[in-house]
């Protein structure tokens, strides 16, 4: 009698299920151990208990107090004291005062019941919204696989604001296509949560003359201004804006060996290599890989608005390359454009089942060499476990950038 090889009468779909529930597995073991090990808001919910501070604050000092680090240091230690006995890592908040004021709904919750209505909210909205991109294209599992991939499950582990960002790119993209300017540049001033974002996608629009979207973005920006100085005055925008200029150099809380851009390769490198001008390097070559994208997206720009997912996939890839502050949890921004290029098939469906398994799959892969690496008493590289994952998202977001512009 012989003997059947366990799986092997699994279709594709169905290895892709499995797959969805191994990671699904991973994540939650992640999320326990972190928790048992670290502790709760230390790393798990970290930023989501800066957002927190930030709200008490504003509500108690003034929205002005909100970037001054010292207080925000006094906040932080005080909402963790409940947590742990040991010194807490302040972590600075950047957001203009309109990003901050939803957070004021969770401050009679507390800091672990605001996280859990913060978390399930986030789930649901994205859910919901993501549902909108996949429902026509017949293929269930992207939905799934947007839910399960490495940038979404980081936002929620950290409590961050990528779905709200993605929401603002997916309504961007669908105004665009759809010929309503106006409404697109209004979505696109959704972005000033995270302004690094639209190093390249303003310029594009700018020599695209796509007026109407930049008015409506103009709109936007007098908004979020009018209401960021009402709230914070002069002073306090003059320190938002001293601390998004520090967010370039010396915040040691940025973290950019763990990003996904090529500052993060000149910080490795810098590492490995012991040299302090890989730094200045990869800054020169950061530039000339954001005007390189710029001029090759404007070469582009004669577009049909089936188009206009790709050209933006290419540029919010190049982005994030090139951005000085990109971190996993950022890349979400990329699925509205990439689910679209998929769902009308203009991608193949594999690359976005690759974008989704194989950052987690080389995380499982790097964690677990440094594990064995330190049972046998050997050395290994002195980089945390999230920078292996950031460097395949990295190498993963060059070729989606080549790939978008070839179609």
């Amino acid at each position: 009698m012989s003997l059947r090889r366990p799986f092997a009468h699994l279709r594709s779909e169905e290895w892709l299920r499995l797959a969805a529930f191994a990671l699904v597995v991973f994540y939650a073991i992640l999320a326990v151990w972190t928790v048992l090990h670290l502790g709760l808001f230390s790393v798990l919910g970290g930023d989501f208990r800066a957002f927190f501070a930030a709200a008490r604050i504003a509500a108690t000092s003034g929205f002005d107090q909100v970037y001054n680090l010292a207080v925000q240091k006094a906040v932080q230690k005080a909402l963790m004291a409940s947590y742990t006995a040991g010194e807490v890592e302040t972590i600075p908040v950047p957001f203009l005062p309109p990003f901050i004021l939803p957070f004021l709904i969770f401050l009679p919750l507390g800091l672990s019941g605001g996280f859990a209505l913060w978390t399930t909210l986030n789930i649901i909205v994205l859910a919901v919204y993501l549902s909108r991109f996949v429902w026509k294209s017949k293929e269930s599992s992207l939905l799934m696989l947007a839910l399960l991939s490495f940038p979404i499950f980081l936002n929620f582990f950290l409590g961050q604001m990528s779905v709200w960002l993605l929401i603002c790119i997916g309504e961007f993209l669908r105004a665009w296509e759809q010929g309503r300017p106006f409404h697109s540049g209004l979505w696109l001033g959704g972005l000033l949560l995270k302004p690094q974002i639209l190093i390249l996608l303003l310029p594009f629009l700018a020599f695209s003359r796509e007026w109407g979207i930049l008015t409506g973005f103009a709109v936007a920006l007098t908004a979020v201004g009018t209401v960021s100085l009402a709230l914070a005055g002069p002073e306090g925008l003059r320190a938002w804006a001293i601390l998004l200029f520090r967010y370039t150099g010396d915040l040691p809380i940025t973290n950019p060996e763990v990003m996904i851009n090529l500052r993060m390769v000149g910080e490795v490198l810098s590492v490995l290599l012991a040299s302090e001008a890989m730094q200045s390097i990869v800054a020169g070559l950061s530039v000339v890989v954001a005007m390189l994208a710029l001029a090759l997206s404007l070469w582009w720009r004669r577009r049909t608005p089936e188009e206009r997912s790709g050209m933006l996939l290419f540029l919010l890839a190049a982005t994030s390359l090139v951005t000085w502050h990109s971190h996993i949890h950022m890349a979400a921004i990329l699925i509205p454009p990439f689910l679209h290029q998929v769902s009308t098939r203009q991608m193949p469906h594999h690359l976005f089942v690759l974008w989704t398994m194989l950052p987690p799959a080389v995380y499982f892969l790097g964690i677990a060499g440094m594990a064995l690496l330190s049972i046998w008493g050997r050395p290994f590289p002195p980089l945390p476990g999230f920078t292996y994952p950031a460097l395949a998202l990295l190498i993963f977001h060059i070729y989606l950038a080549i790939h978008a512009l070839c179609r």
